[in-house]
């Protein structure tokens, strides 16, 4: 029998459902499509990339995703992901919690708590067929084994088999390997958009509404090909055709790149000398031409959606996993928490009719992280985080909807987000570190960090923190403020939230309260 505490959370859970089934129910019959009985939720399309910074979404890098997708839609600019790293960022989004409470705070699927209970299962439960496209969480193949079959909830599985590559890799559909070679057509991002639209087309013909998720690996790293000016090398490898496309675009270098004076930063940056620019540059061109791919594809699902007749009744969210530095802090990588790791591309395209009549919003700046998305899909699509039987997973994100019916009173504007990470040495970032980012402020407590000589993580209290507006190149690190200082007061206060996220648990007057724990932001 569940607990009280889950029955409360159930009953909250199910009344925000049934409310999402009542806004379902008012869509207009010609948003049902071409088959007039299918049932009136939402089709949800999520597309993932990998590793892209923000400045890397532009016109000319993906003019489908600006043309078609934000241009009906809704652009998040201040977006960001919890733990700036792949695998946890990505179970942020299958989860819609925090790394604290999901278990993965570094690359590895086998940290995931309650594998059963994820977005794709309570999407199957609410009656839609669940596809997944691409790559998966990491370290999927060395938990499942060789073959990986589905993981819970997927009832349509063509996801890469690791190691992850741009050619001679393996697909597993649904638990049959299929290796792709070294052939142009055999460039991931083509078989990956290919598979998408074919799936997109046959899922708009049937009864059930469908939630396609395609997580890309462009504009990751690689070892590729060599052939190419990205290829043989380790940077993100494009399209065939696309690889001279940026041939001459010159690297961004704000003034934190090659970072002058890094004695104010934690030991780990101290230690960084200048990134070779050439390197970085190269690398920086690359991932813009490996996005054209990415673009493409956008393009194919959103024209597979139109011809179908489900575009009015389609939502499509673009989110990226994390960003990347590119000689930012003399840095080349991502998981330190600056803004340049931190903040992802988030681009959600609702139907008016989902909307509730309020005019599209076309860029939001409150503060949103990628633990909103499966709370945003759920209230879209009418169902819940719970298990049969009413085992539910309490979620730390919002529900993005008010915002995108223009309820901003219903957004807390002063809302701090938790940032987190506990992973292995690396070199270039602290082991372990606990944060906050709050509207201007970033505030972090690094508590394991790396002794270069032993190769170790040690611990040690190294703390950060900036004021993003008036330092929005995060160049000065106000810790520690002298004492009785207005700065001193504020970091006094960002410590003390930082204390209530490090393990807080649901949304208060959505969740109930944890023994022990507050309640996220």
């Amino acid at each position: 029998m569940a607990s009280a505490v889950t029955a409360t959370r159930a009953l909250a859970w199910g009344a925000l459902a049934a409310l999402s089934a009542l806004a379902a129910i008012a869509v207009p019959a010609h948003a049902a499509g071409k088959g007039g009985g299918k049932a009136k939720k939402p089709n949800v399309v999520v597309i993932v990339s990998d590793d892209q910074a923000v400045q890397t979404m532009r016109p000319d890098t993906m003019p489908n995703l600006l043309g078609r997708i934000a241009a009906s839609g809704t652009t998040f600019d201040n977006a960001i992901a919890t733990t700036p790293l792949c695998c946890p960022s990505r179970a942020g989004m299958l989860t819609g919690q925090y790394g604290h409470n999901n278990g993965v705070l570094r690359n590895d699927y086998r940290q995931l708590s309650e594998k059963s209970n994820t977005l794709p299962v309570w999407l199957d439960r609410a009656g839609y067929r669940t596809i997944h496209v691409g790559k998966y969480l990491n370290l999927y193949r060395k938990a499942k084994g060789p073959e990986a079959d589905p993981a819970p909830g997927w009832d349509v599985w063509q996801t890469i088999q690791e190691p992850n590559t741009y050619y001679d890799y393996d697909l597993s559909v649904n638990g049959r390997k299929v290796h792709y070679g070294d052939a142009d057509r055999d460039y991931v991002t083509d078989v990956l958009n290919r598979k998408a639209t074919r799936l997109v087309r046959r899922s708009a013909r049937g009864k059930r509404p469908f939630y396609l998720q395609l997580d890309h690996w462009a504009p990751h790293d690689s070892r590729g090909r060599g052939t190419g000016p990205c290829h043989g090398g380790n940077d993100p490898v494009p399209a065939p055709t696309d690889e001279n496309l940026f041939a001459n675009e010159p690297l961004p270098t704000p003034p934190s790149f090659n970072e002058a004076d890094v004695d104010d930063k934690p030991s780990f940056v101290q230690r960084q000398n200048p990134v070779d620019v050439g390197v970085v540059e190269r690398s920086y061109r690359c991932a813009l031409a490996s996005l054209r791919a990415v673009d493409r594809g956008i393009g194919k699902i959103h024209t597979a959606l139109k011809k179908a007749g489900e575009l009015r009744r389609s939502v499509i969210v673009y989110v990226g996993d994390n960003g990347l530095l590119y000689g930012e802090h003399r840095l080349r990588f991502k998981i330190p928490p600056y803004e340049e790791a931190l903040r992802v591309p988030l681009i959600v395209s609702v139907p008016p009719s989902l909307r509730a009549g309020a005019p599209r919003r076309a860029v939001l700046d409150e503060p949103v992280a990628n633990i909103d998305l499966a709370p945003t899909i759920l209230e879209l699509a009418g169902a819940t985080p719970c298990r049969r039987g009413g085992d539910c997973r309490v979620m730390d994100g919002r529900s993005l909807v008010p915002l995108l019916r223009g309820e901003e009173a219903q957004w807390p504007q002063d809302r701090a987000l938790a940032v987190e990470y506990t992973g292995r040495h690396h070199g270039f970032s602290s082991c372990s570190y606990r944060g906050v980012r709050a509207p201007g402020q970033l505030y972090v407590e690094h508590t394991l960090v790396p002794n270069f000589q032993t190769g170790e993580c040690e611990p040690n209290l190294e703390v950060e923190h900036y004021d993003l507006d008036g330092d929005p190149f995060e160049l000065e690190n106000l810790y520690p403020a002298p004492p009785l200082s207005p700065e001193a007061a504020l970091q006094e206060d960002l410590s003390a939230r930082l204390e209530g996220l490090r393990d807080c648990a649901g949304i208060a007057g959505r969740d109930p309260l944890r023994r022990g724990r507050e309640h996220c932001e």
